[in-house]
């Protein structure tokens, strides 16, 4: 994955609808990647978009 400075190592198996899975190849191929990359890429904005949104821990928090 371009945007991925890593290598991506991990998987995780998930179980999902037919259409929802149909709609992700829809929107990958829309988006011109494998559907791996383009659930990665939407992962990714999701979880570091929400964690951003987190209050930054205090000097106390981390010396916990």
């Amino acid at each position: 994955m371009p945007n991925c400075p890593l290598k991506c190592l991990e998987s995780i198996k998930l179980h999902l609808p037919e259409d929802l899975k149909r709609d992700l190849q829809d929107l990958a191929m829309q988006d011109d990647r494998p559907v791996s990359e383009y659930i990665r890429a939407v992962l990714v904005q999701h979880v570091y978009g929400a964690k951003a949104k987190l209050p930054t821990p205090t000097a106390a928090d981390q010396a916990r």
